[in-house]
């Protein structure tokens, strides 16, 4: 038996990835990202929060908020 630790039993770490399309600004022509509400919800992101892209070198991108 051993004193002073602690397991996590049957915990299953769980990804999720969303999938989202890049729109054009009809007006500007700049690319916009809309983040779905239970995407930030679930990341524990907010409006003004800096994202760092990670290129994955596969076609797709990995985000993740930058640490202050």
């Amino acid at each position: 038996m051993m004193r002073g630790s602690s397991f996590l039993k049957n915990q299953e770490l769980k990804l999720k990835s969303w999938t989202l399309n890049v729109e054009e600004d009809p007006e500007t022509g700049d690319a916009i990202l809309k983040f779905p509400e239970d995407l930030l919800e679930e990341a524990g992101w907010k409006e003004g929060d800096e994202i760092v892209w990670k290129d994955n070198q596969d076609g797709s991108w990995s985000l993740t908020k930058k640490s202050v």
